[in-house]
């Protein structure tokens, strides 16, 4: 769901000229409430290198079990060429060529992107819940979302699935109908988010140090804070979240503290590159290189990423002017 794509007359690679919008949904869990942030990326370009190929039903199979998780699609259609076109961040979108459409082609036909979101199911409940968007029930327990604005995609999430998937068709409102009528399917079968998951618990300086182990990934927070509880949540799916409690407060308690979680999202800094530059948001150059983003708003909260990591992290602080003194003083940094 980002800006408008013209094609020009020059080829261009399909991921370019697809006609639909892949949307980044950023969430972080603070305080017993979900923040969610609709953030608009363009995945074309040299910054996701891409794979394009005719393939078979067959072959789209084998491909859904090496991959080792769900690749979506809406079945066979007689007479279609299948394309497939393989992202380097992850994404496989499924385009389907009438008769005498070439692989490549810039016209935009019906298309099915998958590609790796943690806690999709939940990002979509979120944002169904902002202006300008409706939701549709999913065959298979899943939400569906379509903004008014961009009537020719649906995006769809199922408990569980770490993926979100997105469904386009030129004509208006054929997508949806394509959704809500069952036909939308997982080649393979569905994968559902890895790792540890526990509720907030009160964790020592010893045990927050040994979280990127038992993750396996970087983890971010703010450092050491003497007169803080410290609350550590594993989310799953690595999803980690820090938060510093006033002396005396319980783990899990409703009040907003200042957060820190950091989760998986591959290319992160360039999705928050692209990001920077979107209307209503303010970018923030930081310590080690990192960039910073705070919408409009939401000015309690500012989403960040490192050139070269997968990771993003997000700071949160009930006071603006705090949370922005975190982030650009350096106070961000791993767990060590």
């Amino acid at each position: 769901m980002s800006e408008e794509i013209i094609p020009k007359p020059a080829p261009k690679s399909p991921e370019q000229t697809r006609g639909f919008r892949i949307g980044a949904l950023i969430v972080l869990a603070v305080a017993g409430a979900l923040i969610v942030w609709l953030a608009l990326r363009h995945t074309g370009g040299s910054s996701h290198p891409s794979n394009v190929t005719a393939a078979s039903a067959g072959q789209i199979r084998t491909l859904a079990a090496s991959v080792d998780h769900p690749v979506y699609w809406v079945g066979r259609k007689q007479g279609f060429t299948y394309e497939v076109t393989q992202q380097s961040n992850g994404a496989i979108i499924i385009r389907y060529l009438p008769q005498g459409a070439k692989v490549g082609s810039s016209t935009p036909y019906l298309s099915v992107a998958t590609y790796p979101f943690n806690n999709a199911y939940a990002a979509l409940q979120g944002v169904a819940q902002q202006k300008g968007v409706r939701s549709v029930s999913v065959p298979g327990g899943g939400i569906g979302t379509i903004a008014k604005r961009y009537p020719a995609d649906v995006h769809v999430a199922y408990p569980a699935v770490d993926y979100q998937v997105e469904i386009f068709d030129p004509a208006p409102g054929t997508a949806k109908s394509l959704v809500v009528g069952g036909q939308l399917v997982a080649v393979g079968h569905r994968k559902q988010g890895p790792g540890v998951v526990t509720k907030p618990a009160v964790a020592t300086l010893t045990r927050l140090r040994s979280v990127p182990r038992t993750v396996g990934h970087p983890v971010y927070w703010l450092g050491p804070k003497p007169r803080s509880t410290y609350e550590l949540t594993l989310a799953g799916s690595g999803k980690v979240i820090i938060r510093y409690l006033p002396q005396g407060t319980k783990a899990g308690s409703a009040n907003p503290y200042t957060a820190v979680a950091t989760y998986s999202y591959p290319g992160a800094f360039g999705a928050i590159k692209r990001l920077s530059k979107q209307p209503n948001v303010v970018a923030l150059s930081l310590p080690g290189g990192g960039l910073g983003v705070i919408s409009k708003g939401n000015r309690k909260s500012i989403h960040l990423a490192y050139p070269g990591s997968a990771y993003e992290v997000e700071v949160f602080d009930p006071s603006p002017a705090r949370v922005r003194s975190l982030v650009t003083s350096g106070q961000v940094t791993t767990v060590h």
